[in-house]
């Protein structure tokens, strides 16, 4: 298994999470008003793979999706 850098991740993590949150039909401003959501300019960020989100960050988003976090992080094995 090839270690992935920083941004390579940042980037895979992103693509996942905007999958799911598409798949959902849930739009940024829509997310963003979600209880214990994560601000939509944030999201964007680390769906665009601008920004890696932190442990909390990603439990937040998967709980708001409603997927268990390892399913956000599967495509990095």
């Amino acid at each position: 298994m090839t270690l992935k850098t920083k941004q390579q991740v940042a980037k895979l993590v992103g693509k996942k999470i905007r999958t799911l949150r598409l798949e959902r039909g849930i739009s940024l401003k829509h997310f963003e008003v979600m209880e214990n959501a994560i601000d939509r300019h944030s999201l964007s960020n680390i769906e665009r793979g601008l920004k890696t989100p932190s442990i909390y960050t990603l439990y937040k988003i998967a709980r708001l999706l409603n997927v268990p976090p390892k399913e956000i992080l599967s495509l990095l094995e």
